[in-house]
């Protein structure tokens, strides 16, 4: 049995994962940390830990990953088809008709590690940016969920089930090109490019006119359907 977890997430699902893992195994102490500052001071406080980042784009370097008890684990809200940062563009950009989640052994470099578990989703057609979000995330936090008993429970690793990563390994940088317009951009790429990026409030689009660059944000009431 891990003689403790630490769990990496933001302040949105903590307490309910905490929750499950603590009724999977109530003798074993969680602690929830949200930075990689606040990682590295909880790797110090006590014995070895297993390190389960769940939706999170924090990167853990080798030498805190080596600390760790045996192999840590991260639950990405993409499916291996979709590795790098917000899979949920990029699967309503290319109109994937299959999403969902991927548990994954942790690596410096991200979405490389074996993957120990997936959940898929079936998606309708011209699903947007809000919609694949709401679903990988589901489908992420029901694959943790299922996973908190051994998670918490057995030493050592788990098996690989056996699929790999696949495609191209988004980055930011892919989301800053496409997400300004110029002017060669028509009314049909457009509303392609707005589905994808600028569907939840907080996300933006920017709108290159006359040399000149605005950027359009989506405000925090105007929630399209997806």
């Amino acid at each position: 049995m891990p003689k403790r977890l630490i769990l990496l997430t933001g302040g949105f699902d903590a307490e309910i994962l905490v929750r499950h893992f603590r009724q999977a195994n109530p003798h074993i102490p969680v602690t929830w940390v949200r930075t990689l500052d606040d990682l590295m001071l909880a790797a110090d406080r006590g014995p070895p830990a297993r390190l389960i980042s769940f939706c999170n784009g924090v990167i853990v370097p080798q030498s805190l990953l080596a600390r760790m008890d045996g192999p840590s684990y991260n639950v990405h809200p993409g499916p291996p088809t979709f590795p790098g940062r917000y899979p949920e563009c990029w699967g309503a950009y290319l109109g994937a008709r299959r999403f969902g989640a991927t548990l994954h052994v942790m690596l410096p470099r991200v979405d490389e590690g074996e993957i120990i578990d997936t959940r898929w989703v079936d998606m309708p057609p011209d699903a947007g940016q809000r919609l694949y979000s709401r679903e990988g995330f589901r489908a992420a936090t029901r694959l943790l969920i299922d996973w908190s008993m051994p998670l918490a429970t057995i030493d050592g690793g788990f098996p690989a089930n056996g699929e790999r990563w696949e495609g191209r390994k988004w980055r930011l940088a892919d989301i800053h090109e496409l997400a300004l317009i110029g002017d060669d951009v028509d009314e049909a790429e457009f509303e392609r490019r707005r589905r994808a990026f600028a569907e939840i409030p907080g996300c933006s689009l920017r709108i290159e006119r006359h040399g000149r660059v605005f950027t359009y944000i989506v405000p925090a009431d105007e929630t399209p359907a997806g």
